[in-house]
C-alpha cells in the first residue's frame, strides 16, 4: 500500500490573518452596498436578512444564462445544420 501523503496546512502570519480577514469583512460590506443600490433594500432589510437566503437571491440567473434542456438543444443544433 502506498504510504499517505501528509496534508501540507500554510502557516500564515498574525498579520497576514489580519488582512484577509479584513478583506472578507469588506466584500460584505461591498455586498450590502450592491443590495442596497441595485435591490433598492433598506439598511435594515439587509442586515435582517437570512444570510444564505441572501446568498441565492444574489446567485440568481437570468432565464438566458440557465442552463437548457439537452433535448431542446440538439433539436437547435439540428435546425441549423
Amino acid at each position: 500500500m502506498p504510504a499517505k501523503a501528509k496534508a501540507k496546512t500554510k502557516i500564515i502570519s498574525a498579520p497576514e490573518r489580519v488582512f484577509e480577514l479584513k478583506n472578507k469583512l469588506e466584500d460584505f460590506d461591498y455586498m450590502g452596498q450592491n443590495a442596497m443600490v441595485n435591490m433598492h433594500w433598506t439598511s435594515d432589510q439587509f442586515w435582517d436578512a437570512e444570510y444564505f437566503g441572501f446568498l441565492t437571491l444574489l446567485n440568481a440567473k437570468s432565464p438566458k444564462d440557465r442552463p437548457i434542456d439537452p433535448a431542446i438543444m440538439w433539436k437547435q443544433y439540428q435546425e441549423k445544420g
